[in-house]
């Protein structure tokens, strides 16, 4: 097949598709299949022979361990040091971090599980007490990282199980300080089944009765709330900020790349239009050792395009709807200027980056022809705004939707994707403000299994892989929308994107797992 990288294969084999976006499906989201142990032992043993530091890999030894900490079958300790080898196995993996949106919340949560457990798994008092301070102190941080991962259910559970150590160390104080804390997250967020739940328990701990009637006097007053988002624009100039971390694990190396860009946002009103320009401003990366290498050579050239290409000027129509990108041939001089910047700080920091500068070169070529950059453009534009006009979401309900959505690997590539998001609460607009004005919308992504199937045996047939070489293709996006929704006038996108790709090839180096998070933010609009 010659030198060409993976993401430079799969950019030739797979083309490119319109980027059609679906409205809402207003169906709750169905939770999956509880994991079966000897299901997840033969997963573990079939995945680690192929790439011990792959995705699915992390993921099957953590399922494993959580089943076990979680059983009550089987001698306990024998189980329970069964989960730990799981567990320590996936915090030595230097992948985790990169491959799994929820890693480190996941490895708090396990750990917490196997310290309660242990705390009654026939130990002494002073033991039992270790263990329980030890789970605590994994539930707390597990918290805080379930909230960084966007997954509000699994914090505002991990909350509440922060009161069950506090009960099991005979501190009733702090149990109902934890409680309620827990029931302070159930009101932000929603969760009103929990909440009934925990207020029983809240009167239970406190002596007071706890019958149906005084659980309804807690709950009379308990939000219900829904949103309806509107595209309401107006005409106005505002401060915007674009914040790239990248990061990716390949040939054995764990390398990194920061990015800042900043521009003036101005949104107009035309006769037929809205027209949204932009007048760029400073440009900044940081690359701690850029690669002279495949597969990481392709990564860090695809992340890079990305940030050029981003603060395109376009128009949609006055109903929201995209229209059309514009200004193809000033954006085009911008970028071509950036580029040359870039490749001049790539210059001097080494010869060995000249293959870098020539895959960046490819990447921004292949997607500024207009016919590719207005659906990069488009994608963009209905992740912030078109696809929510005229939604109605209740709160803490998650919705389905298909959409094809770009692949981490390149930005001008899309591919079939299931959708799940959410209304979760109500947020101040930026980060000065105090107001609960704007709605919170959380987004997951993961392409279609049956997609990602058909691609890869295309790409086999292809590119005449020999029997046995089978490529891999994993990724996942999680996504943080603020916005007003009298508006859709967007303030925050935290987009975070996780993806793994294998060659098929025998040595797991050669594959690529890759994390970025790009953070775009707006200041108020002023007219």
């Amino acid at each position: 097949m010659g030198t060409a990288g993976p993401a430079a294969l799969l950019a030739a084999i797979l083309g490119t598709v319109p980027v059609t976006w679906c409205a809402a499906n207003p169906t709750e989201v169905s939770p999956s299949d509880e994991p079966d142990k000897q299901a997840l032992v033969t997963a573990i043993d079939a995945l680690n022979a192929v790439d011990p530091q792959s995705p699915e890999t992390l993921n099957a030894r953590l399922q494993y361990a959580d089943f076990l900490a979680k059983a009550e079958s089987e001698d306990c300790r024998t189980r329970l040091d069964t989960a730990q080898s799981q567990l320590d196995l996936v915090r030595a993996s230097p992948a985790v971090s990169l491959a799994l949106p929820w890693g480190a919340a996941r490895q708090a949560d396990i750990d917490y599980q196997i310290h309660f457990a242990r705390a009654d798994c026939g130990s002494s008092a002073a033991v039992r007490e270790q263990e329980l301070r030890a789970a605590l102190d994994s539930a707390r941080r597990a918290v805080d990282l379930y909230r960084d991962a966007l997954d509000a259910v699994s914090m505002a559970t991990m909350q509440f199980n922060t009161s069950l150590v506090y009960r099991s160390l005979g501190d009733n104080d702090a149990a109902v300080a934890a409680l309620q804390a827990t029931l302070a997250m159930d009101r932000e967020y929603g969760f009103v089944d929990d909440a009934e739940e925990n207020y029983r328990l809240l009167l239970e701990w406190n002596g007071k009765a706890a019958g149906p009637e005084q659980v309804a006097a807690r709950m009379q007053d308990f939000p219900d709330r829904s949103t309806t988002l509107s595209f309401g624009w107006i005409e106005g100039i505002a401060e915007v900020a674009l914040e790239t971390d990248y990061s990716q694990l390949a040939n054995g190396r764990i390398l990194h790349l920061h990015g800042v860009r900043r521009a003036q946002r101005k949104v107009q009103k035309g006769l037929q239009t809205w027209v949204v320009s932009y007048q760029p401003g400073e440009t900044h990366h940081d690359l701690d050792t850029p690669p002279t290498e495949e597969p990481s050579t392709s990564g860090f050239a695809y992340s890079l395009a990305r940030m050029l290409l981003q603060f395109h000027d376009f128009r949609v129509a006055h109903n929201g709807d995209f229209f059309e990108s514009k200004g193809d041939f000033k954006f085009r001089t911008r970028v071509d200027a950036d580029v040359k910047t870039l490749k001049r700080e790539l210059a001097s920091k080494n010869d060995g980056t000249k293959p870098l500068a020539r895959r960046i070169d490819e990447v921004v070529n292949a997607t500024l022809p207009p016919s590719v950059l207005e659906y990069v453009v488009a994608e963009d534009y209905n992740l912030q705004v078109g696809t929510w006009i005229d939604a109605t979401l209740e709160q803490g309900v998650w919705y389905d939707m298909a959409a094809p959505l770009s692949l981490p690997l390149a930005p001008n590539l899309f591919l079939a994707h299931k959708i799940q998001f959410a209304y979760t609460r109500s947020v101040p607009c930026t980060a000065d403000a105090t107001d609960l004005s704007c709605a919170e919308i959380v987004l997951r992504a993961t392409p279609d299994p049956v997609a990602v199937k058909a691609v890869l045996a295309y790409m086999i047939r292809r590119a005449r892989l020999p029997p046995g070489q089978v490529p891999r293709l994993w990724s996942v996006t999680y996504m943080r929308l603020v916005t007003d929704p009298a508006t859709l006038q967007p303030y925050t996108l935290d987009e975070r994107r996780h993806s793994y790709w294998s060659f098929g090839a025998k040595d797991p180096n050669q594959a690529l797992t890759e994390f970025e998070k790009t953070v775009f933010v707006s200041g108020s609009m002023s007219r």
